[in-house]
């Protein structure tokens, strides 16, 4: 995985909460109306695939205007959608790890100086706006 240049990449991403906000904001959007239309979810859940983000980001555009709508109206683009997507999971979950003890410090690469102390000072928050990221958590 270190060496997926995807994963790189979102590792380096700047997280700020006003793109978090905005992350959460469009995935809440998206759960909506996937609740909302079986079909479209069903779509969805049978193209997700371990494609690169590019790929993923053009397959969105193209086989799901409605879903690249939703995301573009919250002020990203498809792409930075997966990456600040990706970002947010992996920084969260290493800051998480190392509150709860089961790291004493970060691995090399795994989360920027600057997110590890963005999502520290944010964490409670941060957590709290993860329930949006989830479908049935609205």
């Amino acid at each position: 995985a270190d060496s997926n240049p995807d994963l790189i990449e979102a590792r380096k991403y700047v997280l700020t909460m006003d793109k978090v906000q905005k992350l959460a904001a469009a995935m809440d959007a998206i759960n909506k109306l996937t609740a909302s239309d079986p079909a479209l979810k069903s779509k969805m859940d049978a193209d997700n695939g371990s494609k690169p983000i590019d790929q993923r980001a053009k397959d969105i555009d193209t086989n799901f205007p409605q879903v690249a709508a939703i995301i573009h109206s919250h002020g990203l683009t498809t792409r930075e959608f997966m990456v600040v997507t990706i970002a947010y999971i992996n920084d969260i979950t290493f800051v998480g790890m190392k509150k709860q003890g089961m790291i004493k410090d970060y691995p090399p690469n795994s989360i920027t100086p600057e997110n590890a102390a963005f999502v520290e000072a944010n964490f409670d928050k941060l957590q709290q706006i993860g329930q949006k990221l989830s479908p049935n958590q609205n």
